[in-house]
């Protein structure tokens, strides 16, 4: 599986994150039963491109979660492979939300099963996914649930992904010997025409 993958699914799934944030906070500010709308301002004129609609409640620490996210996603593009994983273990300590640690998993998972990673390991992964699918698995139901379901769908294809690797690689190791032992063959038939 190629960092390239990794990094555009990490990418697009905080991207998601963030979209899942902004949307429910907008619904929860449009909400007639939110006192800062019916105080402040009229329901009506609250859109979802106004910064008031922007800054609503997501508190300091998904913020702080959704930060962490970001930069861990930073450092596994740039190959720093431990500050990445530390920065996901810090989200997941926080547990500021069911989004934010799922994504903080999925973030694991994806350092676990890169290639280039000094500490790849697939049995790491699939405890991660295990934790993953647990989580998903307790908050049942809404947006969040569905959200970190999907991700843990993913990181089923991420895990049969690397195993297919393993395979094509036996694969190829098996093809190459036998390249090996036909171009050994050719040249022995080669050196008793000759020697004729």
């Amino acid at each position: 599986m190629s960092a390239k993958f990794l990094q555009t699914t990490a990418l697009i799934g905080l991207i998601a994150l963030l979209n899942a944030c902004a949307s429910t906070s907008f619904e929860r500010l449009a909400s007639p039963d939110n006192p800062r709308t019916s105080q402040a301002t009229p329901s009506s004129s609250v859109t979802p491109n106004s910064p008031f609609a922007c800054e609503p409640d997501i508190d300091l620490t998904t913020e702080s979660a959704l930060r962490k996210l970001a930069l861990a996603n930073e450092w596994h593009s740039a190959l720093q492979y431990q500050s990445a994983f530390e920065a996901y273990e810090a989200v997941l300590a926080e547990h500021s939300s069911l989004l934010s640690d799922a994504y903080a998993l999925w973030g694991i998972i994806a350092l676990r099963l890169d290639r280039e990673n000094p500490d790849y390991n697939r049995e790491a992964a699939q405890t991660a996914i295990y934790v993953l699918d647990q989580r998903a698995q307790q908050a049942l139901t809404g947006e969040a649930a569905n959200e970190a379901r999907l991700l843990w769908f993913s990181t089923q294809l991420m895990i049969a992904a690397d195993i297919s690797k393993d395979q094509v690689m036996s694969e190829n190791i098996q093809l190459n010997k036998e390249l090996a032992q036909r171009e050994e063959a050719i040249q022995r038939l080669r050196e008793l025409t000759l020697g004729k």
